[in-house]
């Protein structure tokens, strides 16, 4: 038989990520007359005294929509997602699976049910003045999950939940024994490292969310040795990083790097792309002395993300020793408040974040999920780096994810690459396969397509702008308006076409 909750070992120092021990007192529910409670269940890590803020604008809110919209089933979600309270019973079970491994059947499902219970109890609450899934976006609710779970089944709102350790730690064991072999394949070309680790996200992306098409993901197996699995992923890796971004901003983001004393701020993704994101600063790092680095991992375990605890295991490596990167990134800053969500919230940073973040000359973000919650309002250039696989990025986009192409992009401040996400509910494109494809009501592609245009092409554009007015969001028609700003004035200025710089500042 298996063990029930109250018979879960105390973690010790051989546990990989500090397994978690469950509370002895019992269950714990919520007290959601406690603000401070409230604050850390949330993720909100501010501390609200109107301190250094990296907004562009103080009535910023991020393109998307909050738990409230999808409760009430206003916005178009996929299969298996429109029943909300359904979801997130499974969606509870399945992180309390995988937080709590080896704890008796019976047991987890008690658990899960009193957390899914408490988590619903939770977006009812009313607090600042509104119902908390009035003003929780959909990107922060999985992981505000994890803290109700981590109160109720842990006793504290903050303890790790690691619900994906075991592809924390094998991500971080084949990545490792592949970074040499990066290192050597790149001879220093640290435009050839960034695209190394682009396209690291698809390393055990078979184990995520958003899983891309069959045949591109570079599977991580619990039983290969690491070697081994090196040798097998070698060719595969190399050849979908040696592939040209379809959105290429990395001379930009180099000359803006290395060319002067510059702040950057660097925010991990998951775990087993990490290290060759590590690979690339440290080449930064020996290319320009002036360079001041802030690398932000989550500040405790989020889904697959890389914590505080990860980034320091791979620091402290053999293999980064050896390499030079420990070294190299000695005078860098690893932030210890990160966000304790899988996204990150401009209103909820850390003040220590908070004031990097507005004192950074630019800002590099690696996958989408922060992207989605920053653009439009973060004060400073970002750059954004992923390998598009999902249909939540296609939206956005509106380039095809079949091949899983790179994507490193600039973004200015306060600007968006994409906006109205509401708009998947009207508007529809048409990809090889063939595949329909919903988009947001402007597209990285849109924007791409009116950078040096033709006058019918703008004229067009503009009319299309004008004609869904009606329909946008009132959170993202700043960007609206800023959109048909820039048309007119490309009407106005007409020249004949000279580069894209399209989604430029």
């Amino acid at each position: 038989m298996g063990r029930t909750w109250a018979d879960v070992p105390p973690p010790t120092a051989q546990q990989p990520f500090g397994r978690p021990q469950l509370h002895r007192a019992g269950l714990h529910p919520l007290d959601l007359g406690d603000s401070r409670q409230l604050a850390r269940l949330l993720c909100d890590d501010s501390a609200r005294d109107g301190g250094s803020h990296p907004l562009s604008r103080p009535d910023f809110a991020p393109d998307g929509f909050t738990v409230a919209e999808r409760i009430a089933g206003s916005v178009p979600l996929d299969a298996g997602e429109e029943d909300f309270e359904a979801w997130m019973a499974r969606s509870v079970a399945g992180k309390v699976r995988g937080a709590l491994p080896g704890t008796d059947p019976a047991a987890t499902a008690a658990i899960a049910e009193f957390c899914a219970g408490e988590a619903l109890r939770l977006l009812e609450h009313r607090y600042g003045g509104e119902r908390v899934a009035d003003g929780l976006w959909n990107q922060e609710l999985t992981s505000v999950v994890d803290r109700v779970i981590a109160h109720c089944a842990l006793g504290d709102a903050r303890a790790p939940l690691a619900t994906h350790a075991g592809y924390a730690a094998l991500g971080r064991r084949v990545s490792l024994a592949l970074a040499p072999r990066v290192v050597e394949h790149c001879r220093g070309d640290v435009a050839r490292l960034l695209r190394f680790s682009l396209a690291a996200g698809l390393l055990g992306a078979e184990r995520k969310l958003r899983v891309p098409r069959p045949g591109l993901a570079l599977d991580l197996r619990p039983d290969e040795d690491p070697e081994a699995a090196a040798a097998r992923l070698w060719s595969a890796f190399a050849e979908r990083a040696e592939r040209v971004p379809v959105v290429d901003d990395t001379p930009s983001f180099l000359g803006e790097v290395l060319d002067r004393p510059t702040r950057l701020v660097w925010f991990f993704d998951d775990c087993p792309e990490t290290a060759f994101d590590l690979l690339a600063l440290s080449r930064l790092a020996e290319l320009n002395p002036r360079l001041r680095i802030t690398m932000v991992p989550k500040s405790l375990p989020c889904y697959t993300d890389a914590d505080t605890g990860y980034v320091r295991r791979l620091l402290a490596s053999p293999a980064m020793h050896r390499l030079g990167v420990t070294a190299n990134l000695a005078p860098a800053t690893l932030c210890r408040s990160g966000p304790a969500m899988a996204t990150a919230n401009l209103r909820k940073l850390s003040p220590d974040l908070a004031a990097r973040l507005a004192a950074a000359d630019c800002v590099f973000v690696k996958g989408t999920s922060i992207h989605e919650m920053f653009q439009g309002g973060l004060s400073r250039p970002m750059y954004t780096g992923f390998t598009l696989v999902s249909g939540f990025n296609e939206s956005a986009m509106g380039i095809d994810a079949a091949e899983a192409p790179l994507m490193l992009l600039r973004t200015g401040a306060g600007q968006y690459a994409s906006w109205g996400f509401e708009g998947r509910a009207r508007r529809r494109a048409s990809f090889a396969g063939p595949r329909t494809v919903r988009l947001c009501w402007d597209t990285l592609a849109d924007r791409l397509r009116r950078g040096g245009a033709d006058r019918e092409t703008l004229r067009a554009e503009l009319l299309r702008l004008d004609r869904i007015a009606p329909q946008v969001a009132p959170r993202t028609r700043h960007a609206l308006d800023a959109e048909r700003a820039l048309v007119r004035r490309a009407l106005t200025g007409y020249r004949s076409p000279a580069g894209n710089g399209a989604h430029r500042s």
